[in-house]
């Protein structure tokens, strides 16, 4: 079938999208063999709802229908404009995955001259350090990522089956089905008795842990398997610890207490994580219209695998009887079918702000909700280099998922209070209605639904989450970042000239600098790796202050130092901290 013959501003039918998308894009990336494969993805999603297209047409139609136009009815107008007006954007999103393809079938074709894959060299920095000194983490922008993330969230969509489990149905935002996440009470095996009861009793009381801390793990854990170290095996160290240092707004007045309980919620919900199965269909999320399942052999769903999978735990004990008082720390990975999701060599990552993770999950979801939804926009809206577009307040509304008890004024007050708080807590920069409200209509019959949710809202980001969302975050980028911090650490190292004892050098005066805190671990004979363990901050940190790379200045980390070079000025005087 031939579409030249379709006006150019008629809305192109469902069944039609894939033949659309492809006939624009065939002279763009005519000269990608992997691209050949396109024509055969189109012709078989035509004959088989079942078929799973190649990664790249995936991206393809991911990137166009789902980024760039946000779901809106396509024309054949508005898909020649996204290739004109955004084809930087989309050349960003496909290329990884033609090289990808074009290599496996180099691979294929010979064999012989296959090498051997790369060491995964990993980051030698502390990556929950780094995350808190740059107030971000970083979270996968794959759409079906974000619906299962979304799913995860509510305890309320899990509903249980006659044979005892609990399933829910993974749905995007038009209402399609694009898969089923289903609670198991499985274990997994641990040889020692003691550990595998502690893991059972954790499981066992995984349905309460469906909610927005859940959900806050699934993307904590997903930037540490981006960052972190991994075993032969492929798994990471997770540490309830360090999730717990990470969600503490660290402040003088505040300083951060580890209690059994806060461990147990944490664990309780890695624990809910990897007992989680998603049923995929050849590893990937179809969509399906749900009006059109009739019966279970219309759409099999049958084929489940889990989201993680555990490899050991620890277990804490109490000093002084010796029983166990409970996991604290494991080992985990990503499954095969959630690792795509987290390839920084294929997938855009979006940059949160650590304020989101930490607002509380019982009574700021919808700060929670509200910052997340807004940080993926945004990202969304940097590609297609249309941040001003506004927001429906309709939209709004249903993404904050108000008690269905509030009344139509409270939602509006709960609405506005939340985008004043995040732009209090430096999330937006400014909102504000595209057009004045007109208040002779707030509180009539329906003004809710006819009136004030049809209003749209601009909602703008600060400075520097724009620019954040212009990088792109990926493996390479990482890599070469690690080596810049690498060479400057030697070049440091190796102007660290040692003074003999008779000729100690005079400590530096004045305040607190770079150059300061530089002559003191000179004067000290300190590596910069001692000198961040002596102050308490992480290597990394104090390695870029001392380059002036800070990108932000975090104040724990700044009083730390602070405290640090007093005491040893101090020190010189013959005076105690104190004084």
């Amino acid at each position: 079938m031939n579409l030249k013959q379709l006006p150019e501003r008629m809305v192109i039918k469902k069944e039609w999208l894939p033949l659309a998308l492809y006939q624009e894009a065939q002279s763009t990336f005519a000269h990608y063999e992997a691209a050949g494969k396109w024509q055969n993805d189109v012709e078989m999603m035509a004959k088989d709802i079942n078929y799973v297209p190649s990664d790249s047409f995936q991206a393809l139609y991911q990137c166009v229908y789902e980024t760039l136009l946000q779901g809106r009815p396509a024309t054949k107008v508005l898909l020649h404009d996204a290739f004109i007006n955004y084809i930087d954007s989309i050349m960003y999103e496909v290329q990884p995955y033609l090289e990808k393809e074009r290599q496996e079938a180099e691979e294929e074709k010979y064999p012989e001259n296959t090498n051997e894959p790369l060491v995964d060299e990993q980051m030698s920095f502390d990556v929950i350090e780094d995350a808190i000194e740059n107030d971000r983490i970083f979270a996968s922008l794959n759409t079906d990522y974000l619906f299962m993330r979304n799913t995860i969230s509510q305890k309320k969509k899990f509903v249980e089956t006659s044979e005892g489990t609990y399933t829910s149905e993974i749905v995007d935002t038009k209402g399609d089905l694009r898969g089923l996440a289903e609670l198991r009470e499985d274990t997994i095996e641990i040889p020692d008795p003691e550990q595998a009861e502690l893991w059972l009793n954790l499981v066992e009381s995984t349905l309460n842990a469906f909610d927005e801390l859940t959900a806050d793990l699934l993307d904590i854990i997903s930037h540490m398997w981006l960052l972190q170290y991994k075993d032969e095996d492929g798994y990471i160290e997770f540490h309830s610890d360090e999730v717990l240092k990470l969600r503490h707004d660290g402040t003088e007045d505040k300083p951060l207490i580890i209690r059994e309980r806060d461990r147990f919620k944490i664990m309780k919900r890695v624990a809910a994580l990897s007992s989680i199965w998603i049923s995929m269909r050849d590893n990937n999320v179809r969509v399906v219209n749900k009006e059109k399942i009739s019966a279970e052999d219309e759409y099999d769903f049958t084929t489940f695998h889990r989201m993680f999978e555990i490899n050991s735990v620890k277990v804490a004990y109490d000093k002084i009887t010796g029983e166990p008082k409970g996991i604290y720390a494991l080992k985990i990975k990503p499954a095969p079918i959630l690792r795509k999701y987290f390839d920084s060599s294929l997938q855009t990552f979006v940059s949160l702000d650590l304020k989101v993770i930490r607002y509380s999950y019982h009574n700021q979801k919808e700060l929670k909700r509200l910052g997340r939804y807004l940080s993926y926009q945004w990202k969304i809206r940097t590609l297609s280099r249309n941040l001003k577009q506004p927001f429906k307040v309709k939209t709004l509304v249903e993404t904050l998922d108000f008690p269905t008890s509030y009344n139509g004024v409270i939602v509006r007050e709960k609405l506005e209070k939340v985008l004043d708080d995040l732009k209090a807590d430096g999330i937006v920069d400014e909102w504000y209605y595209s057009e004045p409200v007109d208040e002779s209509k707030v509180g009539k019959r329906d003004w809710v639904k006819k009136y004030w949710g049809e209003l749209s809202l601009i909602i703008m980001p600060p400075q520097e989450t724009i620019n954040e969302n212009r990088k792109k975050i990926g493996q390479m980028n990482l890599m070469i970042e690690k080596q810049q911090r690498l060479s400057n650490e030697m070049k440091l190292q190796a102007n660290q000239l040692p003074t003999p004892p008779t000729e100690r050098a005079e400590m530096p005066k004045g305040p607190l600098s770079p150059q300061a805190i530089s002559e003191i671990i000179e004067v000290e004979k300190l590596s910069v790796r001692a000198a961040a363990a002596e102050i308490g901050i992480a290597h990394s940190t104090l390695l870029r202050y001392l380059n002036s790379e800070m990108k932000r200045y975090n104040k724990n980390s700044m009083a730390r130092m602070t405290t640090w070079y007093e005491a040893h000025i101090n020190k010189t005087k013959g005076k105690s901290p104190i004084e």
